[in-house]
């Protein structure tokens, strides 16, 4: 099992790395089209795809890979109120009910983003089932992160996954 935690942690570092280079690609991209429009009257045709097209992977995937529960927006002022027993409960139902409507719909999801091979991006004609494949990357982790959670509240560890969180200096003003 810390085999598998190492495994995970390490391909969450890379996937922070790529997430990250994607980031100032989008940042350099905007800035030489900005440049190249107004400055040299010379545009960049693909910039703006482009840059739309590395936002959609960055967004999908750091989301995917990157982020833990804690650092994603929640409401979770009843369940801070609630102890340990009620916290399991409130856990079984929201992970159950995010792996039972994501799984259900997996099939549908699937379909759709196969089904844009037909349509091309306008100006470098790329196919759109391979710039939406991040959403693929992006549902099943969702999916396997609920079952994981909801797997892990049913072990004989369930204390852990629903202790009290202490606020470390990451956490944003709201979190």
């Amino acid at each position: 099992m810390d085999r598998l935690k190492t495994l995970l942690a390490r391909c969450a570092r890379v996937a922070e790395g790529v997430s990250v280079g994607m980031f100032i690609a989008i940042f350099v991209l905007f800035i030489a089209g900005v440049v190249m429009r107004y400055v040299f009257a010379r545009p960049i045709e693909w910039a703006d795809e482009f840059i739309l097209v590395l936002f959609l992977w960055t967004t999908f995937l750091t989301e995917a890979l990157v982020l833990t529960e804690r650092e994603q927006v929640t409401f979770d002022v009843v369940y801070d109120l609630c102890g340990p027993a009620n916290r399991r409960r409130i856990g079984w139902l929201a992970s159950a009910i995010i792996a039972g409507l994501f799984l259900a719909a997996t099939p549908t999801v699937f379909s759709y983003v196969n089904f844009l091979w037909r349509e091309r991006t306008p100006v470098m004609e790329w196919r759109l089932d391979i710039v939406y494949s991040c959403f693929l990357v992006y549902w099943v982790a969702v999916c396997v992160r609920a079952v994981a959670k909801f797997v892990a509240l049913c072990g004989p560890r369930w204390q852990d996954e629903v202790a009290a969180v202490q606020v470390d200096e990451r956490a944003n003003v709201l979190g």
